[in-house]
Parts: C-alpha cells; sequence; structure tokens
C-alpha cells in the first residue's frame, strides 16, 4: 500500500501533503502483478485502515499519483495526448514528439512513454483498490463510508476509461477479444483480460455505484455553492471542502456521460450532461457556467465557473521550444471546435 499524511492550511486554496512510507511495486506492463505480500505488510494495512484518516489519506494519495507527470500533471494533458491528436508541427524527426505525431509505436521512445503512462493509470488503481479492499471494514461512520467509497470508484473508473480509451479498441471495432484488465482487486497474481463488452459493463457499474454514493452521501455539492465548498468556515468538516478538486456527484455524472458517448449512445450522454449542465445552486444560480470576460478581468484566468473536476498542478512545464508550431491553421480551429454563431469567448477573442 502507499500511506499519505495530509494537513489543510486554513485561509489557503490548497492542500498540503506529507509522505509516508511503502511503495507499489509493479512486474508486468499488462496488469497490477503485486509481489507478494508479507504478514508484516499486512499489520501495515490493518493499522493503515484502522482509522477513518487512514482512508483519507490513502485517497489523498491518489490525487497525489494522479498529477504526476507521467499522467495528468503533463503526459495526459498537454503533451503526449497532443502529440497523438496531431497538434504539433514537429520539426525534430527524431523526438518521442515526432514519433508520435507519426504514430511510430515501435519506436523505443514511444514504447516508454506510453508504458508510463499504462503502469501509473493502473498504480492509481491500485492506490483506490487497497482503499476499497478494507472500506467495509466498519470503521467509517455513514458520510465517510459513502463519500470515500464513492470518490474511489469514480477514480477508479475515471483511469480505466482513460486504459480503454489509449490502449484499447475503438467502439466501432470490437469483437469477441480479450482487450485489457478492469483491475478490481490487488492481487499477487495477473489479472484476467476482459472482452470490451465486459470492459465497458465493469466501467460503467463503478460509474453508478460511486454516483449513488455520493448521492446517499450526500455530497456537499448538491447543497453548497461553490463558493461555500471553497471556504472551510462553511462547512463542518473541512475535508470536504473544495469539490471541484475532488471527484463530487457532478463529475461523476460527466464521466458519464463521455463514457456512454465514447460508446455511441449520444442520448443517454445528452441525459447525463443534463444533469451538470442544469445544476443549480442553492441560490438558484447555475453551479457551472462557461466563463466571461469578466472572469478574466477579476483575475480568474483558468475560469473556474467551468471546471466539474480538476487536478491543481503548480509547477507544470511543456517541452514546446522551437520544435514545434501549432498545425491547425485560425480558420480550421473555428470550424472545428466551435458552433456557428457562438459567443464564447474563446471564439470570440
Amino acid at each position: 500500500m502507499i500511506r499519505y499524511t495530509y494537513k489543510y492550511s486554513q485561509g489557503a486554496d490548497k492542500w498540503i501533503f506529507l509522505f509516508c512510507l511503502f511503495s507499489l511495486s509493479f512486474l508486468t506492463t499488462s496488469c497490477n502483478d503485486w509481489l507478494d505480500v508479507s504478514p508484516a505488510e499486512d499489520r501495515k494495512k490493518t493499522e493503515i485502515f484502522s482509522k477513518a484518516d487512514g482512508f483519507r489519506n490513502v485517497l489523498v494519495g491518489a490525487y497525489i499519483r494522479m498529477k504526476s507527470t507521467d499522467l495528468y500533471g503533463k503526459e495526459m494533458m498537454c503533451e503526449t495526448v497532443e502529440n497523438l491528436a496531431q497538434h504539433w508541427n514537429v520539426r525534430t524527426s527524431s523526438s518521442v514528439e515526432a514519433y508520435l505525431n507519426k504514430y511510430d509505436y515501435r519506436a523505443k521512445e514511444v514504447e516508454n512513454v506510453m508504458s508510463k503512462i499504462y503502469n501509473n493509470l493502473f498504480k492509481v488503481v491500485a492506490d483506490v483498490n487497497g482503499l476499497l479492499g478494507s472500506v467495509d471494514n466498519g470503521v467509517l461512520g455513514e458520510t465517510d463510508y459513502n463519500l470515500i467509497k464513492g470518490e474511489a470508484l469514480a477514480l477508479r473508473a475515471f483511469c480505466h476509461f482513460d486504459v480503454l480509451r489509449l490502449f484499447g479498441p475503438m467502439p466501432t471495432e470490437t469483437n469477441s477479444d480479450k482487450i485489457l484488465p478492469y483491475v478490481k482487486e490487488v492481487l499477487n497474481r495477473p489479472n484476467a483480460f476482459l472482452t470490451y463488452e465486459q470492459f465497458t459493463r465493469e466501467l460503467l457499474n463503478d460509474i453508478d455505484e460511486a454516483a449513488a454514493c455520493l448521492k446517499k452521501g450526500a455530497d456537499p455539492i448538491l447543497t453548497n455553492s461553490i463558493d461555500d465548498l471553497n471556504r472551510a468556515s462553511k462547512l463542518s468538516d473541512s475535508f470536504w471542502g473544495y469539490r471541484q478538486m475532488r471527484m463530487n456527484y457532478y463529475a461523476v455524472c460527466a464521466l458519464k456521460a463521455r463514457v456512454v458517448l465514447w460508446m455511441g449512445d449520444k442520448a443517454k450522454a445528452l441525459e447525463c450532461a443534463r444533469i451538470v449542465i442544469d445544476a443549480k445552486t442553492p441560490a438558484g444560480t447555475a453551479m457551472f457556467r462557461l466563463g466571461t470576460l469578466n472572469d478574466c478581468a477579476s483575475g480568474d484566468k483558468i475560469l473556474s465557473s467551468e471546471h466539474i473536476f480538476n487536478l491543481k498542478v503548480n509547477d507544470i512545464t511543456v517541452s514546446l521550444g522551437s520544435g514545434k508550431t501549432y498545425q491547425k491553421t485560425q480558420s480550421q480551429l473555428r470550424s472545428q471546435l466551435y458552433e456557428s454563431g457562438t459567443t464564447d469567448i474563446r471564439f470570440v477573442n
């Protein structure tokens, strides 16, 4: 297991994390084949999950891992995935960016970066699986139980969906072949590979159970505005603040919209998206809305009113250098990214 402790900085807009003990070990590139767990490690696991703080710490640790440069702190946000989408013209022919741009998956550089992404996605899965394996031990009260379990299930689904998108077949090209493992347990043996149908069934089951847990646990985002959630003094337990930076109920609905749209069910995707679009604060205003020029003028350059779920990474760097230029022309961007007649400020400006 991984163990983390945390401290919340009152009056600040961030968590301060302190790392403690243990590491995850992965022996294959296909699944999380764990080292044999010794009795001593079993005892440590029991100790970690003997208090509610242990569950909270491990959950926080999963979010920290997601912020690593091999995942959403870089490669899954503005590096590898952007090159796979061919967003950049790359002049250096022997760089990893150039190989990705050409879909040259046999290049050693590409194998290395894709292997790191794959392994680290499953490391996040292992983090939450360790938690989920002990969540029914009776330690947690009802609120913590439902919210922690809901977030953990949602993170497991979130990471598996990106594994499917990057390493699985397109939804229009599926068959009965075994494609990928859907990892739900911490094991000392390889996890079985599933068919596309089996994998997506497990994915949707996790999402639906996560939504049910968060709703049953009365996710604070259902009864508070984002501003109130970002002020610790408004909550009886500050751990449940900053819900935009965690897998909240609306984030799970948005995730399901993405998944079912990927699977080709546009009607269901719209139904799920509507839950987010129509969400209201206690005052009756939109919970989430498109950013405006007034937001920018007030210093909110990230347009936080649009955030349903985010990971805060302060030290991200992108290796653009002189070797890259943007591939799409302005006219292409306008036609591909925006509806005709939109007033979105990114289009207008």
